[in-house]
C-alpha cells in the first residue's frame, strides 16, 4: 500500500525550502535543471501524486507500481552534497550508471536520530519511501554504524563507497588509498626530496589516515634500501576551518632553513593548493624552494599556477562500480562479499 507524500516531507529529504520542491514539481522557473531533477526522481521513487488532477509532472503511485523501474537509493552525507570536486563527480558515475540499467535513483541523507529501536527500519531511515521498487542501498562515504545497521535491516543488498565497515557483511568499493601514499612518497624520494612534510586532518576521514599509512610504509621501506634518511613531519590541521593556514604559515617562518620540509605532500589537493598558494604569498617559489603535491586530481589540480602534481582518483568510474556491485549483489546474492579497490596512478606536472 502506498504511503501519502507531501511536498513537504520531499523538501525534509532533499534539504530543501517547500517553495524550491512546489516549483520543481510544477515545471516553474526559480529551480535549477539540476535541482528539478534531484525532485523529480526522488518523488518518481516514493510515488508522489500532485493534487490537482492532470497537473503532475510525475506518475501516479498506480502508474509507478505498473510502469515504473526499480531504483537504486543512494544515502549521501547531507555534508557531502554540495561538494562538487570529488562526491559530485562519484554521484554523477552512479547516476550514469543506473541510467545505462533503466534503473531510476532517489537520493537522500538518512536520519541521525533514530531513537525508537522498534520502529521498522524502513520508517527509521526515509520514513516515506516506496520501499518495494528499492533494488537496494548504496552509501556514499562515512555513516554512523547504527546507520549502516538499520539499512541491513531492510533486507536490501548494500554497497558502501570509500568506506569500510568489517562488522557488517557488505560489498565494498573504494580508491587504494594506501597505494596513493605510497605513490606519493615513493615519487617524492625518487626527486631527492629528504625533509618530507605532510598535511593532513587526522580526525575527517578513514581516506586520509590510509593515505597517512601509505606514505609511512614507504619511507620506512626506503629506509631500509637507502643509506640517506629522510625525515618525515606530520601537521595535523583543522580542514574545515581556514585559520589553519595562517597558523601553519607561521610556524614555518619560525623554523630553521634547514628543517623546513623541501618537499609537501597535501592529504588532497584541495590542501596542497591552498598550501601551495601561501608558501608563494610567503616568497618560497615552487617548484625551485620546495615541491608540492597533492591527492585527488581535481579540475583545479590542471589549472593552478604552476599545475599540481597529483594522484588522480578516477571518481565517476568508482560511482561506476558501486551500481555494478550493487546488481551483481542482487544477481547473486549468496555469494561471498567484496572489497574491490581501484588503483591509482600518478600525474607529473610543474609543482614536483
Amino acid at each position: 500500500m502506498s504511503r501519502k507524500v507531501s511536498i513537504q516531507s520531499l523538501a525534509d529529504q532533499l534539504g530543501l525550502s517547500k517553495y524550491a520542491v512546489s516549483r520543481a514539481l510544477s515545471g516553474k522557473t526559480g529551480v535549477s535543471e539540476a535541482t528539478r531533477a534531484r525532485v523529480l526522481e526522488l518523488a518518481r521513487a516514493l510515488g508522489y501524486r500532485q493534487s490537482t488532477p492532470g497537473s503532475s509532472t510525475v506518475p501516479t503511485a498506480t502508474q509507478t507500481e505498473q510502469s515504473e523501474p526499480p531504483f537504486a537509493l543512494i544515502c549521501m552525507n547531507q555534508l557531502n552534497r554540495g561538494e562538487p570536486h570529488y562526491w559530485q563527480r562519484v554521484l554523477s558515475g552512479m547516476i550514469s550508471a543506473c541510467n545505462e540499467r533503466g534503473w531510476h535513483h532517489a537520493i537522500v541523507s538518512p536520519s541521525l536520530g533514530v531513537a525508537d529501536e522498534h520502529t521498522p527500519p524502513e520508517r527509521a531511515i526515509v520514513p516515506h519511501l516506496d520501499w518495494e521498487r528499492c533494488a537496494g542501498v548504496i552509501a556514499m562515504g562515512a555513516f554512523p554504524h547504527a546507520v549502516l545497521q538499520r539499512l541491513t535491516q531492510t533486507g536490501r543488498p548494500i554497497v558502501l563507497v570509500d568506506h569500510q565497515e568489517p562488522l557488517l557483511n557488505c560489498d565494498t568499493i573504494s580508491h587504494d588509498n594506501l597505494e596513493a601514499g605510497i605513490t606519493v612518497a615513493r615519487y617524492l624520494m625518487s626527486m631527492q626530496c629528504r625533509r618530507i612534510g605532510l598535511i593532513t586532518d587526522d580526525g575527517r576521514a578513514a581516506s586520509f589516515a590510509q593515505r597517512k599509512i601509505g606514505i609511512e610504509l614507504a619511507l620506512n621501506h626506503f629506509h631500509a634500501d637507502s643509506s640517506r634518511l629522510t625525515t618525515f613531519r606530520e601537521w595535523n590541521i583543522p580542514y574545515e576551518n581556514g585559520e589553519w593556514i595562517d597558523q601553519l604559515a607561521a610556524t614555518i617562518k619560525n623554523m630553521p632553513a634547514n628543517e623546513r620540509p623541501d618537499a609537501w605532500i597535501g592529504v588532497n589537493d584541495d590542501i596542497a593548493l591552498q598550501w601551495m598558494n601561501k608558501l608563494q604569498e610567503m616568497g618560497f617559489s615552487t617548484p625551485e624552494d620546495c615541491l608540492v603535491i597533492g591527492i585527488d586530481n581535481v579540475h583545479a589540480a590542471a589549472t593552478s599556477s604552476p599545475p599540481l602534481t597529483t594522484v588522480n582518483l578516477c571518481k565517476e568510474e568508482l560511482g561506476q562500480r558501486a551500481i555494478e556491485a550493487l546488481q551483481r549483489r542482487i544477481e547473486r546474492p549468496g555469494t561471498p562479499k567484496e572489497t574491490v579497490m581501484l588503483s591509482t596512478s600518478l600525474i607529473p606536472r610543474e609543482s614536483a
